[in-house]
């Protein structure tokens, strides 16, 4: 039975500090899509109502309530943070981590299924986040189970794919391509927004194919190639599309760990491409 090497452990780890780290960011210094649910009429008018003194009107006005989000979204951040030092120490005697690692994990499928309710319930919204919440449950699993199967793979393979057709259906446009896309493109290759939408058609294609040929072991190295090449450069176009020299401290707050948690959508092909090259 083969196992994993110590460059893909530190891989693994490396990007599940990543995820983490960039979201503890985000909750802590921005914002989460929390009131998607926190506001949601159809959900928690009755139970909301119910439960205390205010009306529906008075619950999502007040600034007391607000006040709790907030705190609720900030103890969230501490919880990635606290994943995110776990990531170092996780060791085979230490359950423990792994616990808390597979907690964080549980709240990053929450954290995204905000943002799905946010994008009108998208699936494509939920499924381009598989390879973050993925980490570090790959994570636990090479730590505790150290057997490189090919269920394992195939797993690996699976997050990849969801990933970049999550990507594909925006950029393609099935739906609405998102400005940023666009901005991105032509912050980053210097494009006009119609070239930008072009190429993201394009892009949108290669996805498509690249997670099937994911699939098919004549074409798996090169949809592996392609995906550790656009994972990462869709990743870096956050911080290199958005960055200016007059403000680099306020773009890198803004920006910067919106790179950073998204680094395994070009890393998990990486940690792929290097469990195929021992069979």
């Amino acid at each position: 039975m083969q196992t994993f090497q110590h460059r893909e452990i530190f891989l693994l780890r490396l990007l599940t500090f990543c995820v983490f780290a960039g979201r503890a960011w985000q909750h802590i210094f921005w914002d989460i899509p929390i009131r998607a649910f926190a506001w949601d009429e159809h959900l928690l008018k009755t139970p909301v109502e119910a439960l205390t003194n205010m009306t529906w009107q008075e619950y999502v006005t007040s600034m007391t309530v607000d006040t709790w989000l907030q705190a609720i979204a900030q103890g969230f951040g501490w919880l990635c943070v606290a994943c995110a030092i776990a990531t170092w120490f996780i060791t085979p005697t230490r359950k423990w981590l792994g616990t808390l690692l597979k907690i964080g994990g549980g709240y990053l499928i929450l954290l995204f299924l905000m943002y799905w309710k946010e994008r009108f319930q998208s699936v494509g919204m939920f499924i381009e986040h598989t390879s973050q919440w993925a980490v570090p449950f790959l994570l636990v699993y090479v730590i505790f189970q150290q057997k490189n199967t090919a269920r394992f793979r195939l797993w690996v393979k699976i997050a990849i794919a969801l990933t970049f057709i999550g990507h594909g259906l925006y950029a393609f446009g099935y739906y609405p391509v998102p400005g940023n896309f666009v901005e991105m493109m032509v912050g980053t290759f210097h494009l006009s927004d119609n070239q930008a939408l072009w190429w993201l058609k394009v892009a949108g294609v290669i996805d498509f194919v690249a997670a099937a040929a994911l699939f098919i072991p004549a074409l798996m190295r090169p949809a592996i190639w392609y995906c550790i090449v656009w994972g990462t450069l869709t990743a870096l176009a956050r911080i290199i599309s958005n960055f200016t020299f007059d403000l680099p401290f306020d773009s890198l707050h803004q920006w910067l760990h919106e790179t950073i948690f998204r680094l395994p959508h070009g890393g998990i092909p990486l940690l792929l491409l290097w469990l195929i090259k021992k069979e």
